[in-house]
């Protein structure tokens, strides 16, 4: 309570990247990279600088390159067999 009433706590560079990024799927941050220049003008909309922006596309890209489980290849591989 104190902390915002003295207007000193304020959301830091870490906790902006980890909002953007923390719940994306590998698909989510693959369409993402693909509209990257529309992801820019959006982040700058929110006010954020270009710093700020560039940590997140390294973020995005650590998610976009995770191997994506695919369940319908296993629903497929059982059904054949």
């Amino acid at each position: 309570q104190m902390a915002v009433k003295g207007g000193y706590l304020l959301p830091g560079r870490k906790s902006l990247v980890k909002r953007e990024t923390q719940m994306l799927s590998p698909e989510q941050a693959k369409w993402r990279l693909n509209n990257w220049k529309t992801m820019i003008r959006t982040y700058r909309e929110k006010g954020y600088s270009y710093p700020t922006i560039s940590r997140i596309k390294q973020e995005i890209k650590k998610t976009a390159a995770k191997k994506v489980h695919n369940n319908q290849s296993t629903f497929a591989g059982a059904a054949n067999q």
